[in-house]
């Protein structure tokens, strides 16, 4: 009997195989809210329309005393702010390279050189020199070139090519702004511009200058220390050419602390202001109703046009266009933070800062918490340059917000 010899094999256990690697499911992230840009957008719109109507309530009977007409000065204003559209547009589309290499320089220069003549038609006639050509004396300040009736303030131009001219010196990374020879050039720029616009009687766009450069030169990392002397020697420059170069400025001065003493001379319109403020009270007398624009308050509609709208919409009005400008900032700060390079995020902050600090001066002005300056609320007072270059400074903050 044979004995069958059983094989054994041996069964390796089947390999196991490797589960095939998960694709990781595609986190969407949803946004809460408006984009930053919408936000601008929607904020500019509103103030510019409250704007036209508050400017045609203030206006109205001054356009008919001056003009045969209660629609003549803001049908002006209309015209300007239908240009400032085109103009904010065409801005939104240009890209950050070409506002940098192409922009920037050629600006600043056709903004000194127009400064430079308003600067020359003050001086001349100080030497017995004929006035120069086209330059404009309104309320006894020489700010303006102008045509006709077609005028142009050349220091609302130097804002925005201050802005792009700084932002493209300071986003050179080879610069280093803790030291004078990284400073000279944006130092001497700046002081130029500076000192033409003080030339021309405008001190308070000046002072807007320094808060943009300040502002510029912390975003772009310069220490806080040399932040701080460059700002206490523009705040010494400020009180010096207070004090010793034209004597209505502390007349000014002197009206803002001691307003009972001034009631009739430099202090009359901060106190006609004030009275338009408190008549209003919360809700308003009404659209149209405002007393103060019947020639009790001079620059109804330009400078003090804050006053006219919480005389007509009352507190609530009033609180309601300053939250306008505290989300107009929030939403360009937070375009600057989200910026791409650090060009574009110093040209938002620029922008924001010139647009916040103008209506912050404004709404000062207005209440009697400063000076009387004549700087215009943005957006919202009449005045053709100040409209046009606002909504072109808003141009350009979309343009950041288009390539971040």
């Amino acid at each position: 009997m044979s004995t069958s010899r059983r094989s054994t094999t041996t069964r390796r256990p089947a390999a196991r195989r490797r589960p095939a690697a998960r694709r990781r499911p595609e986190v969407e992230v949803l946004r809460r809210g408006p984009s930053p840009e919408l936000v601008v957008v929607i904020v500019v719109g509103l103030l510019c329309g409250l704007g036209l109507v508050m400017v045609y309530s203030a206006s109205s009977v001054l356009s008919v005393q001056q003009h045969g007409s209660s629609w003549a000065i803001v049908a002006r204003q209309f015209l300007w702010l239908l240009a400032g559209i085109g103009v904010a547009f065409g801005a939104s589309r240009v890209s950050m390279r070409t506002w940098r290499e192409r922009v920037a320089g050629p600006m600043l220069a056709v903004a000194v050189a127009l400064l430079a003549y308003v600067a020359a038609g003050v001086l001349l006639p100080k030497v017995g020199v004929p006035r120069l050509p086209y330059v404009v004396d309104v309320n006894g300040a020489t700010r303006w070139l102008g045509i006709g009736s077609f005028q142009f303030q050349p220091s609302e131009l130097a804002k925005p090519a201050l802005i792009l001219w700084l932002a493209r010196l300071l986003s050179d990374r080879r610069r280093n702004l803790g030291t004078f020879q990284g400073l000279k050039p944006v130092l001497l720029s700046a002081g130029v511009v500076g000192v033409l616009v003080l030339v021309g009687d405008d001190l308070g766009t000046t002072m807007l200058l320094g808060a943009i450069v300040l502002t510029m030169l912390y975003m772009a990392g310069a220490p806080m220390r040399t932040v701080a002397v460059i700002g206490g020697a523009l705040g010494a420059a400020a009180v010096g050419s207070l004090l010793f170069l034209e004597q209505f400025r502390v007349t000014r001065i002197m009206a803002f602390l001691q307003p009972e003493k001034h009631l009739s001379g430099a202090g009359y319109q901060l106190l006609q202001s004030q009275i338009g403020l408190a008549s209003g009270g919360l809700f308003g007398t009404g659209p149209g109703l405002s007393k103060a624009k019947w020639g009790f308050l001079p620059e109804a509609h330009t400078d003090f046009i804050l006053a006219v709208i919480g005389e007509e919409l009352g507190l609530v009005g009033s609180v309601f266009v300053i939250s306008l400008f505290v989300a107009f900032m929030v939403a360009g700060c937070t375009i600057g933070l989200r910026a791409r390079t650090k060009f574009a995020r110093l040209v938002a902050f620029g922008v924001t800062t010139w647009i916040g600090v103008q209506a912050l001066i404004n709404i000062g002005v207005t209440v009697g918490t400063l000076p009387t300056k004549g700087i215009t609320l943005p957006f919202v007072s009449y005045g053709g340059s100040s409209l046009l270059m606002s909504m072109f400074g808003v141009g350009v903050l979309l343009s950041v917000a288009r390539e971040r």
